[in-house]
Order: structure tokens, then sequence, then C-alpha cells
């Protein structure tokens, strides 16, 4: 009986994913949905890669990077070998700016324009917005912080992008987000990336990821599949959902798990066509960042928002809607 249950709850978030996929690239953009289906084929990938014109010279990026110790080449390795690397740290001048914008500006409850608020009024935005939240996103952070400006910028990750790539790269987004220790249901939980998947940005793409909060197994570690990028299960290509964990460790060997753990500042690229998933925090909330680049932007992973639709939680305001609205 409760197999069943089990069974039909999953068949039914699975459609709704696979429904709302299809609605929004059809009503926003068809290119992307069409990547989205040839793009979980391996074959199609490597045949588009290898018509894609390649520089017969990658661009130099020139500059003063923050990570001067770091050889483009040494992780590039590891990323076709593995589809990770790990020890990209963070200066501590930037990752403390970055740190003190996420304290300062607002976050957006599960992504929600919204449901704003500031995360050190959390508990009071989730009690009005009578919602206990897995998530809160910011917005626009490339604009309104110049730390992840310059990280977007920054020669060393643009030259191993490059390099992975085999192309000029394109920043598709930045995204600062808080993964929160808090009850959440499976359906929650689906939403928040916690649960073993793969990501479809592009026919190629890279990301890299910094911790501003200490973690480990217990506060939102990063779980990754080594290998998963060059090599699926043919129906895990055909079907894209989000995969039990014991699944995905039966199908691939629990020696490919790789659990990411590190301080605050410690960063990693990954190509994330492996098989990951962001741990559900118990003890504290997780501060993680991401920047990813691609061969093309389709224009639908950016934290972009009009500021004109952006509303956020004040506890100062004593009208009957305690909402400010953002403007410039």
């Amino acid at each position: 009986m409760f197999l069943g249950f089990y069974w039909l709850r999953n068949f039914y978030h699975d459609a709704y994913d696979y429904g709302y996929e299809l609605f929004r690239g059809i009503t926003k953009n068809p290119n992307w949905l069409l990547m989205r289906k040839l793009g979980r084929f391996g074959a199609v990938r490597s045949l588009i890669h290898r018509f894609r014109s390649r520089a017969s010279v990658i661009a130099r990026f020139s500059g003063e990077s923050a990570f001067p110790e770091t050889a483009p080449e040494t992780v590039v390795q590891s990323l076709v070998k593995d589809g990770i690397y790990l020890g990209l740290n963070l200066p501590p001048d930037l990752r403390e700016d970055i740190i003190t914008y996420a304290k300062q500006y607002p976050c957006y409850g599960d992504r929600k324009p919204e449901y704003g608020f500031h995360y050190t009024r959390k508990r009071e935005a989730q009690q009005w917005y009578h919602r206990a939240f897995v998530t809160a996103h910011y917005f626009n952070t490339v604009e309104n912080c110049p730390a992840i400006e310059r990280l977007t910028q920054d020669p060393t990750l643009l030259s191993i992008a490059a390099e992975y790539l085999g192309t000029e790269p394109v920043l598709i987004s930045s995204q600062l987000w808080w993964s929160f220790a808090t009850e959440a249901s499976l359906h929650a939980r689906r939403k928040a990336a916690q649960l073993f998947h793969y990501d479809l940005d592009d026919y190629r793409f890279i990301k890299f990821f910094f911790y501003l909060t200490n973690v480990d197994s217990l506060t939102g570690a990063h779980a990754c599949i080594q290998g998963t990028h060059r090599r699926k299960r043919f129906a895990h290509e055909w079907v894209r959902k989000r995969f039990r964990d014991s699944e995905i460790v039966e199908t691939y060997g629990i020696d490919k798990l790789v659990t990411v753990c590190g301080n605050a500042g410690f960063g990693f690229a990954e190509d994330t066509l492996c098989f990951h998933k962001g741990m559900p925090p118990i003890r504290h909330d997780r501060l993680m960042l991401q920047i990813e680049f691609a061969t093309h932007d389709y224009k639908m992973q950016s934290d972009q928002v009009d500021p004109q639709s952006l509303y956020v939680y004040s506890a100062y305001l004593k009208s009957d809607r305690a909402l400010d609205r953002i403007v410039d």
C-alpha cells in the first residue's frame, strides 16, 4: 500500500515537472526546449560539439585573478575525467563582501519575487507569509554585488570555462541562495534540488560553486556521482527526473559518490551533467554561490528580475500589508 502511494506520488510530480518544462519551453524559448530534449543523449552532445567551430587558440584572459595559484589545465583535466574539481578557495575579502551583501539585501523565499525578506527576519517573514521556506534566492546579484561581478570576470575562471567548453564562455547565470535547515515535503525537496538529478542548461556548460558558510554532511553538503557526465545508463538519459539515493548509488557505485564539505570560502568546479544534489541541511542554514558559463545563453537561467516586481517583508511597517516595494 505504502509503496503504491509512493509510486503514484512520484509519478504525479514527474508528470508535473515534464508538463511545466514543456509549457515553459513552448512559451518562452522553443530552442531551449529542443536542447533539453536532445541534449540528454551523450551522442547528440558530442556531435553538436564536434560541428561547432572551435577556436584554434583559446582566448587568453588577462588581469588579476582571485585564484592565482590555480592551474586551469589541472582543473580541466579533472573535469573531463570526473566531472568535478575541488579546491577553488575564495580570498577572505571576497568571501566577506558576499556575506555582507547577503546580510544587507533581501532574499526571496523559494525563489518567488513576492516572498522577499532579510535573512535576519526569516522567522517573522515565514509567519507573515504563512510558509516554511526550504530555500531563498537573491536576485540581480551581478548588478548589486561587486564581489560577485568580479568573480564572473575572473581570468582564471574564464580560462577554465573556455578550455572546458572549447569556445568563448558565455555567462548565463549567477545564483546566490540559502538552503534552510527545516522539515520539508518530498515535493519541496525535489524543487530545491535536494534529490539526485542532472542539469541540462546547454549542450555544454560548467558551474563554479562556493560555500559562504561552513558546510559538512549535516549542514547541506553537495553530493556528486563522479564520471556520470560522460556515462549514464540509457534509461537515465531517456527519462530526466529526480532519483532516490539508493537507485543512483546501486547503479553507479558507492565509490563514485563524492560528498563535498568545506569551510566558508571553499569552492569547486563541476559539470552538473553529473548526477548531483544538495543534501538537506540539518544543523544550520547553508549559503552558497553558483556561477555558470555555457556556449549559448537561452535566457532561461538568469537571476535578473525587474526590481519593480520585487516585494520584501518589513517588520517595521505597521500597515495591513507589511511589504516594501524595492525601487532603484
